[in-house]
């Protein structure tokens, strides 16, 4: 005899092992229905039965013990495909089921009445049945008892399952919220770190007797320290646009190596720190389709994440390896390793593996984070291997390959400035220090500049002033950023100055262009890089007619 199975088939069976149900121990619940069957059918067997792809098996069994059943001798299979309620009043003189294994063999089934059990979305899993061996009529009250008993047996299984998920929910709840309190917990060391020595440089620069090369000294903590701390932000700013989905990338043929030379750059602090051993074997020929500036950070995150990981005097290598269509570019480290269970983790957001305040290396663990995030927005993959702890690691970016031709070069010097024409600069923010102190960069630089805490006070600034840049913070109290340039684009006479939107909010870089600012950058401002920018922008709109 041939198994039988209805049209749904895979759907059902995929609903079917969504409950995980077979080949678990019996439930006291569901032998209480099975023993409501018998009784309520006059009948001394009832079973609950699951239709597996080849086998029926029984979960709860009343009055016989259950035996392995094939799929293509199952009664309940049969019923199965009628879709709702099988009556078979006397076997042995139905013609369909005569010579049925069932009937001709054990258990010497002569009447037989199985509902389907369906669940709330309609997906049949095997039948709550009666049995007996004599021939036995059924009214349309037994049947109707026999239809609402299966049906408390399907709001029991999907009462467990949905009790499963809540408490799956709960526990992947807890667990984001310890991962959120140690990850606050760290972000609060790792700000609070370079405020000591930050201090003391100001408190060294504040002494008269301090010497030119102690000043110094004291200027280079501050700059190293304000840029790592800038860092950690730029960081935590980036994981909110990548997990919103607010990141958007221009890929385009790039060489590899230029994106591995760029990404060396920035993660030159790292590298250098414990002294390691960086070899870069790269095809210069190699070209992959990538963002110029997002696809650098993704080889620098691994990068930063070997040299924190790696002992003093180890080693770090950057090979290829070229397919027809993919390249895949491995960073191999001799570091401490990542253990076989933490190898996905370490790309959770939240989720240091092997870290505490006491022993962790530095930094906030996002970005392993961001480089796989940052990989699936290229289109690509970026996976771990390790052999274990104290073995190394081995992290492999895949890009899509792309052919050379028109590859675009990505220039070191982008913030080169040949010539420095004074410019008149207006800086306008409510936080006095960030105004006064970009302000007062600019006119040691000489620059001439004034500064409006307020909307009202830069248009009547302007009202006999014309600045070549105009610097304005978006969140202002009597007017938004976004109000204060349409009003200015509306004076003819600021018809060649710079529009530049310095904010917090890193993802208000859109907005800020469509309401008429030329440029955007986040705080806090690297006012050298902001000044090399102006400069040259300000610079075209001179040449322009």
């Amino acid at each position: 005899m041939e198994a039988i199975y209805p049209a749904n088939e895979r759907e059902r069976l995929k609903r079917l092992h969504t409950f995980g149900i077979l080949d678990t121990p019996a439930e006291s619940a569901l032998d209480a229905i099975t023993r409501l069957a018998a009784m309520s059918l006059r009948a001394p067997i009832a079973l609950i039965n699951f239709i597996d792809e080849t086998r029926q098996w029984c979960k709860s069994a009343w009055g016989m013990q259950p035996r392995p059943v094939s799929r293509r001798e199952s009664l309940c299979a049969h019923a199965l495909v009628a879709g709702g309620m099988l009556v078979i009043p006397n076997a042995t003189e139905d013609e369909r089921f005569r010579d049925h294994p069932q009937v001709v063999g054990e258990p010497k089934v002569v009447f037989y009445a199985g509902a389907v059990l369906k669940t709330s979305d309609g997906a049949g899993l095997g039948t709550l049945c009666a049995i007996d061996h004599e021939p036995h009529k059924v009214t349309d009250d037994e049947q109707s008892a026999l239809r609402t008993l299966a049906n408390c047996a399907v709001t029991y299984l999907e009462g467990q399952q949905a009790s499963k998920r809540l408490s799956e929910a709960q526990s992947r709840l807890e667990a984001a919220c310890r991962n959120r309190d140690e990850f606050l917990a760290m972000l609060a060391h790792e700000l609070r770190a370079p405020l000591a020595p930050i201090h003391t440089a100001v408190e060294v620069l504040a002494r008269p007797e301090a010497t030119d090369a102690q000043r110094t000294w004291a200027q280079q903590i501050l700059r190293r320290h304000v840029h790592y701390m800038s860092q950690i932000i730029d960081d935590l700013l980036s994981a909110s646009l990548v997990s919103r989905g607010a990141v958007a990338l221009t890929l385009e043929p790039v060489r590899l190596r230029d994106l591995v030379d760029r990404a060396v750059e920035l993660s030159d602090a790292a590298m250098t720190k414990g002294v390691h051993t960086l070899t870069i074997d790269v095809d210069e020929a190699l070209y992959v389709d990538a963002d110029t500036t997002q696809c650098p950070l993704i080889i620098a995150h691994l990068l930063k994440n070997a040299a924190t990981y790696t002992p003093l005097g180890g080693r770090i290598d950057v090979s290829v390896q070229a397919g027809a269509t993919e390249v895949a570019l491995r960073v191999h480290d001799t570091g401490i390793g990542i253990a076989a269970a933490d190898l996905e983790e370490v790309f959770e957001l939240f989720r240091q593996t092997e870290r505490s305040l006491a022993r962790s290396p530095g930094g906030m663990g996002l970005g392993l984070t961001l480089a796989r995030k940052l990989a699936e927005l290229h289109g690509g993959t970026l996976v771990a291997r390790s052999g274990g702890l104290g073995y190394g690691s081995e992290f492999t970016l895949t890009l899509r390959r792309a052919a050379p031709a028109a590859a675009p070069v990505i220039r070191d010097n982008e913030d080169a400035v040949t010539t420095a024409s004074p410019m008149s600069v207006l800086v306008v923010d409510d936080n006095h220090d960030t105004a006064d102190a970009i302000a007062l960069y600019f006119e040691l630089c000489g620059h001439e500049t004034r500064v409006a805490y307020r909307a009202a006070e830069a248009l009547a600034i302007v009202d006999n002033w014309v600045p070549d840049v105009i610097l304005s913070d978006i969140g202002l109290p009597d007017m938004d950023g976004y109000e204060l340039v349409r009003a200015f684009r509306k004076l003819e006479r600021l018809k060649t100055t710079t529009f530049v939107a310095i904010t917090g909010y890193a993802d208000d870089r859109t907005a800020a262009l469509e309401a008429g600012f030329d440029a955007h950058m986040p705080k806090p401002v690297d006012a050298g890089k902001l000044e090399r920018f102006l400069i040259r922008h300000t610079a075209r709109n001179r040449r322009s007619p």
